[in-house]
């Protein structure tokens, strides 16, 4: 049972034939999907993963976690190594496993092939208990509604929430090369919403507009800095 049995596997996508543990999920040689997935998509899939819906607003709530905009913009500088570190270990399995689709739990399971299936079956506890998708439908429901200017009930938003989410499982469904495109178009608008954000805010500290003293906050960034363990974790978490 501990012994392990590789054989060489290529797939479908003009990578190099590669070794693989028996026990893992078999390669895909070839799907009947299609293969749509090309660099622009490819681009704009990591920039939607991580430009969510919470874009907006998970700024302000790591500004009122860690109480002051210095510690904030330090925490920002954290969330970048961090989100280095997992792109660097993005880019080993992919290296080491290239012919392999399927994300996280066919890099895992070949990675860490004994215990037999126990990382697919902890990934898939992981991702039905621990989801984030949950959350992003309700919060695209509070927008949607607040766009609208209309208090919802609770009922309410769980059925704008679902509705979301069944419109995306449908996409995905009847069309994956629509997916694919609808995914590009949404990511290039949220592409430019932040870049015209990022700039408006240095037109605004550069004293190009009308707000008196833009660089107030800075003045003193570490003043207002929280002594809450709850508040600097909870902005660690978000970030």
């Amino acid at each position: 049972e501990g012994n392990l049995h590789y054989v060489i596997e290529k797939g479908d996508n003009n990578s190099n034939p590669s070794y693989q543990e028996v026990s893992g999920a078999p390669v895909e040689s070839h799907s009947p999907l299609g293969y749509h997935v090309g660099s622009t998509t490819i681009l704009f899939l990591n920039l939607s993963k991580m430009v969510g819906t919470g874009v907006y607003s998970t700024p302000a709530s790591i500004l009122k976690g860690t109480g002051g905009v210095g510690l904030s913009l330090i925490y920002w500088f954290i969330g970048f190594l961090i989100a280095s570190s997992s792109f660097s270990v993005y880019l080993e399995y992919a290296s080491y496993f290239p012919n392999r689709s399927g994300s996280e739990v066919v890099y895992l399971e070949q990675a860490f092939p004994r215990p037999r299936y126990l990382f697919p079956v902890t990934f898939a506890i992981q991702t039905v208990l621990l989801s984030f998708s949950s959350s992003n439908a309700i919060v695209l429901a509070q927008y949607l509604f607040r766009i609208n200017g209309h208090a919802p009930t609770a009922w309410e938003l769980k059925g704008v929430a679902v509705a979301g989410y069944t419109v995306a499982v449908l996409l995905l469904v009847f069309s994956t090369r629509f997916s694919y495109h609808l995914s590009n178009a949404i990511g290039i608008v949220k592409l430019l919403t932040l870049i015209f954000v990022a700039i408006t805010g240095l037109v605004v500290l550069g004293g190009h507009t009308s707000v008196h003293n833009p660089t107030a906050n800075f003045h003193d960034a570490f003043h207002s800095s929280t002594t809450s363990t709850y508040g600097v974790t909870n902005a660690l978490v978000k970030i």
